[in-house]
């Protein structure tokens, strides 16, 4: 802005400079309509800097050192005005606060949480001589993800067959079944009409699904970057480890906020668990390994360097 009222001054001077040295009445309409234009401008341009609005623009989620940039923009039902303006950067597990350019790129060298909001906002007149502070929206957050690290110690598949096997919620497909009598209700999809043939009873083929002991992945929320780095890394691995077998589990983690338990038995519900985490507050104190759960098998889940 500074810049366009330098140039602006200079043509007024020029305006001014040619009326002492013509004298003429063209020469005295130059000088008034440049006198003139930046008040009509503010005039025009009011309504738009009244309703002019600033906005973040930014992917919800990255992965890891994945590069990317938070642009800032401008909302306006009139023609956009110029404007300018800051981006104010905060980083949940790192603690890293910090004013920046638009379309700098984030900070995503470490998973977690980033919230940016528009800082030091102004909205100028269409000729860019006046400036009002801009209306801000809410800030926005990108959720950085982190990459699955593998575990040396991966869980043997052999300890997660099935104890039992239940009726499965819903019916579907199923590897294994259960022949019983028709009850009211049953869905006529589901009766087995050759055997039904045979007995001359109407007989069900229930689908059942495996029921297992409880499997618990627990991890304290808290330390370096690094290392929560390599805990939400290992937490990824593990789930996804897990689900590519068919093991449903339960994710508790220590947070700032207590005891977080998720269960996971897809891969949205493991997208989901992770996506909280990442918007966790950090434990202060305690550990999750001090607490007594009663799982069939448990894994915790820490940052050392190798695991």
């Amino acid at each position: 802005m500074t810049g366009r009222r330098f140039l602006y001054l200079l043509g007024l001077g020029a305006a001014f400079c040619f009326y002492l040295c013509y004298g003429e009445w063209v020469a005295g309409v130059v000088l008034a309509v440049t006198a003139g234009l930046p008040w009509l401008s503010l005039l025009l341009s009011i309504p738009a800097m009244v309703r002019f609005r600033l906005e973040v623009q930014v992917p919800r989620a990255l992965e890891t050192g994945e590069e990317a940039e938070a642009a800032l923009m401008g909302s306006c039902p009139d023609p956009l005005p110029p404007f300018r303006g800051k981006l104010r950067l905060e980083h949940s597990f790192t603690g890293l606060r910090r004013r920046t350019a638009p379309n700098s790129l984030l900070p995503t060298e470490h998973c977690g949480r980033i919230t940016i909001a528009a800082a030091r906002g102004r909205v100028c007149d269409y000729l860019g001589l006046f400036a009002l502070p801009a209306r801000r929206s809410d800030p926005k957050t990108v959720l950085v993800r982190p990459r699955p690290l593998p575990v040396s110690d991966a869980p043997d598949i052999e300890k997660f067959l099935p104890r039992a096997y239940v009726p499965k919620p819903g019916g579907g497909f199923a590897e294994q079944h259960e022949l019983r009598p028709y009850r009211p209700g049953d869905s006529m999809n589901a009766v087995h009409w050759k055997l039904t043939a045979k007995t001359g009873s109407l007989t069900i083929r229930e689908p059942m699904e495996p029921r297992r002991g409880l499997v618990l992945l627990t991890l304290t929320l808290r330390g370096t970057p690094e290392e929560l780095d390599r805990k939400l890394g290992r937490l990824t691995w593990l789930g996804q480890y897990l689900l590519s077998r068919e093991v449903s589990f339960e994710i508790r983690a220590l947070t700032g906020d207590g005891l977080r338990q998720m269960p996971v038995s897809g891969e949205k519900d493991l997208q989901k668990a992770l996506d909280s985490l990442l918007s966790a507050p950090l434990a202060e104190t305690g550990s999750i390994r001090d607490q007594d759960f009663a799982a069939s098998w448990q894994y915790h889940i820490g940052g050392e360097d190798h695991a």
